[in-house]
Formats: C-alpha cells, sequence, structure tokens
C-alpha cells in the first residue's frame, strides 16, 4: 500500500472511460519526477513530502476518506472534532507513506485496463507493481468517484485489503477505549504505532 498515493489522479473533467489514462499518467508524472531527481529522493526525506504535498494530496478525496474511516463516529462528531480530524489525517498519510516512496523508484508499475471499470458513479482502476527478486507482482485497485466534476482517490485496496478498511478498524478500536478527542491528539502528535496497527508491516514490505 505504499505506493498509494504515487497513483493518485490528475484533476480534469470527467470523460467516458478515462481514469485508466488518468491513473497511469499521474503514475508516469510522478515516478518521473522522483527518479530524474533519484539521489535527492534518497536522502532528503523532505524533498518526497514536498513532491506529495504539492502533485498528490490535493488530488485525494481527503475529506471523503475521513468520513469513510469514522463512519458512524462521523455524524456524532462536532464540525471541530471533524477539522481536526481531517488535518491530522491528511498530514498522517503525508508523513507515513510519503518518505517510502523513494524505495520504490526501481520499481515498474503498470496499470490493466482489462480489470478496470467505470461508469458514471465510480471508477476501479487495476494496477499491478513489479514485485522484484522473483516476487510476484502486487496487486492493487483504486477506487474512485467524481468530486466537483472530476475523479479522485477514495480508497485502495491492495493484494485485497482496503486502505479505508484497515483504518476504520483501527480508528474504532481506539475511539471505543479513549474516545475521539484521545486519536485525534495521537494523530496529532504524529503517532506511529496507529499506522503500524492499520498497515501491518508485512504489507509495508510488499507494497
Amino acid at each position: 500500500m505504499l505506493l498509494l498515493f504515487a497513483c493518485a489522479l490528475g484533476a480534469s473533467p470527467l470523460q467516458a472511460a478515462e481514469s485508466t489514462q488518468l491513473v497511469e499518467e499521474a503514475i508516469n508524472r510522478v515516478l518521473d519526477t522522483l527518479r530524474s531527481n533519484e539521489a535527492r529522493a534518497q536522502e532528503d526525506p523532505d524533498f518526497v513530502l514536498e513532491v506529495i504535498e504539492d502533485e498528490i494530496l490535493p488530488l485525494v478525496d481527503v475529506d471523503g476518506m475521513a468520513r469513510l474511516i469514522l463512519a458512524r463516529h462521523w455524524r456524532d462528531a462536532s464540525p471541530e472534532q471533524r477539522r481536526r480530524f481531517i488535518e491530522a489525517f491528511r498530514s498522517t498519510l503525508l508523513n507515513a507513506y510519503g518518505v517510502r516512496l523513494a524505495d520504490y523508484l526501481d520499481r515498474r508499475v503498470m496499470v490493466i485496463p482489462r480489470r478496470s471499470r467505470q461508469d458514471d458513479r465510480m471508477a476501479v482502476v487495476a494496477t499491478e507493481i513489479e514485485g522484484g527478486s522473483g516476487q510476484p507482482n502486487i496487486v492493487v485497485n483504486y477506487r474512485l468517484r467524481p468530486v466537483g466534476g472530476e475523479w479522485r482517490v477514495f480508497d485502495v485496496e491492495a493484494e485485497g485489503l482496503s486502505f479505508v478498511g484497515n483504518f476504520r478498524s483501527t480508528f474504532n478500536t481506539e475511539i471505543r477505549r479513549d474516545g475521539l478527542d484521545a486519536l485525534i491528539v495521537r494523530l496529532e502528535e504524529g503517532d506511529r504505532s496507529l499506522i503500524e496497527e492499520a498497515v501491518p508491516e508485512g504489507n509495508e514490505d510488499r507494497g
């Protein structure tokens, strides 16, 4: 799941059968930027974070992901709690996954049109990340929906595991135990144990 946001869509008006092309172009754009500055990407985490901050996170439906992850807790949250959670979750995504992109610059990412689909309400773009060292390719499916007339990523499935589902399970456990405010504070403080619970180390090694 570590290439989660490397494949996020570029913002453009919706057109028929365009989601696979948008994903492929975004993959090439982001990875080409990092590969052309490979030494800096490997040595300067802030550079990778800057690329993601500028080029990728604005193109992901972070608000929608936050609502899906909190589920029923979203309805009970105050406007201030919602705002803080979205901001903290956005920062979590940036810092949890950003610097790891540099580890995958030698991997090939392929869009698989025959396994992708799209209608007016949702698109699923199938991709595979080259496994390397004789390992099988990593299957990653991107789920997108129209937001303001543009395709935006709202979930990712890596090897059958949903990014949103994993975080929903982990965060709901924290909320039931300590409450939403405590979860938000942990996210604001950059508590990586929450990430490790939602994205097990084995999945990180796979992609």
